[in-house]
Formats: structure tokens, sequence, C-alpha cells
């Protein structure tokens, strides 16, 4: 049933400053509504790679953004193959690239995340597991930057 669902490829990116006038940058799926109705995805895990900025606007080295990519590109192949795992925002800014994945089951997404990510040196991420049934944190970037 999952593996039917509509997952468009429509984003929304755009900059932000936070009340420090530091620069981020937000990406957002904004046509999600779908995958929420269904119920099943109920765990938000979050990837958040911390980096050493390039500079006092505390964003990345040009070579730390392009492997990002990189590895965005590796994790959105594996985990939203079967719909089973979907990104639906990132934020890059203040020393960290947060992405937000809302999965169906957290060990199938930890299992696919880490043969993604077996194909790059180790990174510095961290992952977390929120229980998020209701997107509370997806329904925020929406009433934040959705017009």
């Amino acid at each position: 049933m999952i593996e039917d669902l509509y997952l468009g490829d429509s984003w929304i990116s755009l900059e932000f400053s936070t009340d420090g006038g530091l620069p981020v940058f937000v990406k957002f799926r904004p046509y999600l509504q779908n995958f929420i109705d269904t119920g099943f995805y109920n765990q938000r895990m979050d990837v958040i790679w911390a980096y050493n900025p390039a500079n006092e606007s505390l964003l990345p080295h040009e070579a730390d953004l392009d492997l990002m990519e990189q590895v965005e590109e590796a994790l959105v192949n594996m985990l939203e193959q079967d719909n089973q795992t979907i990104l639906a925002f990132t934020f890059t800014g203040e020393n960290e690239k947060w992405w937000a994945w809302y999965t169906t089951n957290v060990d199938i997404a930890g299992e696919r995340l880490n043969v993604a990510l077996a194909e790059f040196e180790p990174l510095p991420v961290t992952i977390s597991v929120e229980e998020d049934p209701d997107w509370d944190e997806y329904n925020g970037v929406l009433e934040d930057f959705a017009e």
C-alpha cells in the first residue's frame, strides 16, 4: 500500500536569518498529506551532521556541502525506494545539517541508512528517533515557511 503512495519531487527551498542574523537554509516537501493520512509514519529519524563552519556565517565549507549533497542523494535512493521512509525537510546552518525522515519502521530505516552510508568514509553524523505520529515537527516547518 505505501509503495503506491505518490511521492512527488516538489520542494520549497529558501533562506532565512536567525535572531542573531545568521543564514540558515531550509528545504521541505510541501505535499505530504497523503503520507500523514495513512497513520503509518509515526516516527521521525533525525540525521544530524555537525560540521566546522567555513566562516562566521556558520555555513559549511564548499567541500563539506558537496559531500552532504552526495550523502543526501545516497540516503534518498536507499530510504525512499519503496516509500518506507521519506525525507520531509532539511535545515543547513548554525554548524549543522539536519535531515528529517518520517518512517514506518525505524529498524528497517536504520538498516538501510547504514547500507547507504557504508559507501562513505566515517561521517560526523548522529542519529536520533522521535515519536512524531502527528508530524508536529513537519507541520511546524509548514507553518513557519509555507506561504
